[in-house]
């Protein structure tokens, strides 16, 4: 069973060959980002890094060309805290993808 953020990619990449840049165009407007349940957020500075933080607007934001599941299962090992992928846009709006989900 596919996730919200896979049909998401994966309606945002109809119509188009893989590995073409016209793909590579579609997948980039998918932007998401990494959050706990408690509100924080994933952020990376410029020294590489990780932490979580209060402020949205200062998180790490990722497009469909990259693969949400490794990133959030390397950022849990890392942090040591559950994450959430949550959907900026390329959908009908914000969205949060259930980690259980991401395990189903």
């Amino acid at each position: 069973m596919q996730t919200l953020i896979q049909r998401t990619i994966a309606r945002a990449g109809r119509g188009s060959q893989p590995g073409t840049t016209g793909r590579m165009r579609q997948l980039a407007t998918v932007r998401w980002m990494l959050a706990t349940e408690d509100g924080r957020f994933v952020s990376i500075d410029d020294r590489a890094a990780v932490s979580l933080i209060h402020e949205p607007g200062q998180a790490a934001v990722y497009d469909g060309r990259d693969n949400e599941d490794l990133k959030r299962r390397f950022m849990e090992a890392l942090l040591k805290v559950p994450l959430t992928v949550v959907i900026l846009d390329g959908c009908d709006g914000p969205a949060l993808d259930s980690p259980s989900a991401n395990h189903a």
